[in-house]
């Protein structure tokens, strides 16, 4: 029996894909490597093609605890399977019954699939959300000594099949209406108390309720109560989709923004980020996605760009932030014309030979349009500076204490190189830290309006850009959040508010 290179489970032979984790087969290897690996217990997904081992399925029209009668296998994968059955004392209807069978090595393997069997179970009760299954039973079955739980049958198909159905790619217009869903249900479980933190999202996990098209995240075998930006966390996930931060032992609710940032990248490229999971969003030396699919929309790829930011800060501040966005984005994309920022956060300013869009008054953590009087950001929590907002710029990669700039809190702040001759001075006059002169003269400008801050690229030489990855088009204002890192040139600066 062919086992998967990626988890170690049981699959069949001619098997495209791994019924556990969704890896490729290509090269499945022999038992004696894959019992060498690292395995995965605990964890089945609703679908997929892997097979337990043989002999221990159970037969179509199996009865269990004298109610759920079996009608066929659904998935699963080597600790067990998902079946699709029949509730006799509820008019025969469809529900899915996920087995975990007891095959382990040694006791403490054995124990611990129990515990996140049990906790799966435990904490789909305590959900109740549209896009989480609904848990009917769980229960432990005396005569074939196996554990079951019972839940609501999600009979649309997983993500990873509609991709595959339709040729590798899924357009930017679906792929963002399953991302407004998952963003939804992210943020539902993210701010519970203790927040839960999924830890798992892939295609393979979301799947679409046939009946009202909705997705829905199954598969919680490996989600956690954690306290927010907690330690210490075992790094369980799928290599590509799980973010730097998991693999350290850390997670919190922005490890899942970045793995809903891979899924749907994937989805839009038709690129796997399990093909190159430690590179592959590194955009500095690998394609961006409208590279790799020129269809995406720019609006889009900074999205993606932004959820798959390497370090968290960077990222979506929440879930709820990053669903906000798709669905202004959803909107534009339906009414048929792009949008360069949130048209509701902007109002038009006419300034000397110029118009610029300019916020009213926005969060300067996630950029949604506030109140004027709001402390809290309704969209993601975050505490609203006062009024008489200020900044600074901050020179990296030297030790001065003087290499910072104040920003006006008024009006616009210059960016560049000291030209008294042509009657250049700028406010942040950077020639003392760029020796190449790579920074132009007027390289760029930070305008302030209200408490937000933007930058805008004044047609530098070398360009501007922002979190290492995207590069400022001339002339176009972009918010600016606390922490940006920006790069003029050869010269790095922090953008910090105060």
């Amino acid at each position: 029996m062919p086992f998967c290179p990626e988890c170690g489970a049981p699959s069949n032979i001619g098997d495209p894909y791994c019924g556990e984790c969704g890896a490729p087969q290509d090269n499945p290897i022999n038992p004696s490597v894959a019992s060498a690996g690292p395995a995965r217990t605990g964890v089945m997904s609703m679908t997929g093609s892997g097979n337990t081992p043989s002999g221990i399925q159970l037969a179509p029209g199996t009865l269990l605890v004298d109610r759920y009668k079996i009608v066929k296998r659904i998935g699963g994968g080597g600790m067990g399977s998902v079946y699709l059955a029949e509730d006799l004392n509820l008019a025969s209807r469809s529900v899915a019954v996920k087995e975990m069978i007891e095959m382990f090595a040694d006791e403490s393997a054995r124990s611990k699939a129990i515990e996140d069997f049990k906790r799966e179970a435990e904490l789909l009760a305590k959900l109740d959300h549209p896009s989480i299954p609904t848990i009917y039973q769980y229960f432990f079955d005396t005569n074939r000594g196996r554990y079951y739980l019972v839940m609501k049958y999600i009979d649309g198909g997983d993500l990873a099949n509609r991709q595959r159905a339709t040729g590798g790619k899924v357009d930017e217009l679906t792929v963002t209406k399953w991302g407004i869903d998952a963003c939804d249900v992210l943020d539902y479980i993210h701010t519970q108390v203790p927040p839960i933190i999924y830890r798992d999202l892939k295609p393979a996990n979301l799947m679409i309720d046939g009946r009202t098209n909705r997705v829905m995240l199954v598969d919680f075998g490996i989600a956690r109560f954690v306290a927010p930006t907690q330690k210490g966390v075992t790094a369980i996930g799928t290599m590509g989709y799980a973010p730097p931060e998991l693999f350290a032992g850390n997670v919190e609710a922005r490890s899942d923004i970045y793995s809903l940032g891979a899924t749907m990248f994937h989805l839009m490229t038709g690129h796997d980020p399990q093909d190159n999971p430690l590179l592959i969003f590194d955009f500095n030396k690998n394609p961006k996605p409208r590279q790799l699919e020129p269809e995406i929309s720019e609006e889009m790829e900074e999205m993606i760009i932004r959820s798959v930011e390497h370090k968290p800060e960077n990222r979506f501040a929440s879930a709820k932030a990053f669903g906000q966005a798709l669905q202004d984005h959803l909107r534009y994309l339906q009414e048929g014309r792009r949008y360069e920022l949130n048209p509701q956060m902007f109002e038009t300013v006419q300034t000397p030979g110029l118009v610029v869009n300019m916020p009213t008054n926005s969060c300067v953590n996630c950029g949604r349009e506030l109140a004027n009087d709001d402390v809290f950001c309704a969209f993601c929590g975050s505490r609203q500076p006062a009024k008489r907002t200020t900044a600074k710029l901050i020179v990296l990669g030297t030790n001065e204490m003087s290499a910072q700039f104040a920003i006006s809190p008024e009006g616009e702040s210059l960016i560049g190189r000291m030209d008294p001759n042509r009657g250049i001075r700028p406010e942040v006059d950077l020639s003392k830290y760029d020796p190449a002169a790579r920074v132009s003269r007027r390289h760029a400008k930070i305008i302030v309006q209200g408490s937000q801050f933007f930058i805008e690229d004044l047609g530098s030489a070398n360009g501007t850009f922002i979190n290492g990855s995207m590069k400022l088009a001339q002339g176009k204002p972009h918010i600016l959040v606390s922490g940006d890192e920006l790069k003029l040139g050869e010269t790095s600066l922090k953008f910090v508010v105060s």
